[in-house]
């Protein structure tokens, strides 16, 4: 039977463990963007590696997970989400928050868990680039690299003098590989899912091995309340467990996208 908003808002300011309430109702309550696949997707099967991990943490507990979806794409983004969200007590997790050192976001009442996933640029490969594995193989063969204009990656490719192409996001970056006007491209990691998906006919690869340079990666973290340091225990041995036995190294590769352990640990 699922629980109201308003009834669940007030069972959390009621109760100060929430592992504890959580358990007694068998159920973690975790948030997430809804359109925001491969981390996770409303109403879609399979549902996203975050929904796949947050579940198996949920296992741990001898619980079920239950989501609660909270838009970070409209305005106001990340902060907005998280306010009518975890703010307002209708999860006690929120899944897939790079932390960027930034704490901002946290607005003082929330905190990171430790990371479950390292995140970042990766090289995608076809055609005459295919085999190469680094940045200067591509720049030594004049092989312009497909990158979203002003972001980090396009600032160390001009800061380094490699020729690029230019795109305003990483799904034209990727929709211009799939037409053969570049045969490299750096994007981020999770791009790569979503762009097979749209263009099975497409030769594109990873370049075998990348991992994401210093200063292009980054960790994915939970968050979740202040006050919750039971929940927080809870989370970080339950990740823990969970790359230790491999399991999130196996969800997250079954969606296509390259696992790569927490940087920072």
């Amino acid at each position: 039977m699922l629980v109201s908003a308003t009834a669940y808002a007030q069972d959390a300011s009621e109760s100060l463990d929430v592992l504890e309430r959580s358990k007694a109702r068998g159920k973690l309550v975790a948030c997430a963007d809804p359109y925001d696949f491969p981390y996770a997707a409303r109403n879609a099967n399979p549902p996203g590696f975050d929904v796949d991990i947050l579940r198996e943490l949920a296992k741990l507990g001898g619980m079920e997970l239950e989501m609660h979806w909270a838009d970070t794409g409209t305005r106001g983004g990340m902060s907005r989400a998280l306010r009518n969200s975890m703010m307002k007590g209708k999860c006690d997790i929120f899944a897939g928050v790079a932390d960027n050192g930034d704490d901002d976001i946290l607005m003082g009442q929330l905190m990171f868990t430790d990371p479950y996933l390292g995140t970042g640029y990766i090289l995608v490969v076809q055609n005459k680039a295919s085999g190469m594995k680094t940045i200067e193989e591509l720049s030594a063969a004049n092989i312009r690299i497909g990158v979203q204009m002003s972001t980090p990656i396009d600032a160390l490719l001009h800061d380094k003098g490699i020729a690029r192409e230019l795109y305003p996001d990483n799904a034209r970056v990727m929709r211009g590989m799939a037409n053969g006007e570049v045969d490299a491209a750096i994007v981020w990691s999770t791009v790569l899912t979503n762009a097979k998906r749209k263009y099975p006919d497409a030769t594109f690869e990873m370049a075998e091995g990348y991992v994401p340079v210093e200063g292009q990666h980054w960790d994915l973290k939970y968050l979740v309340r202040k006050r919750d340091m039971s929940m927080l225990q809870f989370v970080n041995e339950g990740v823990k467990q969970l790359l230790d036995n491999g399991k999130i190294k196996e969800i997250v590769e079954s969606y296509g996208v390259p696992f790569y352990p927490p940087f920072s640990s």
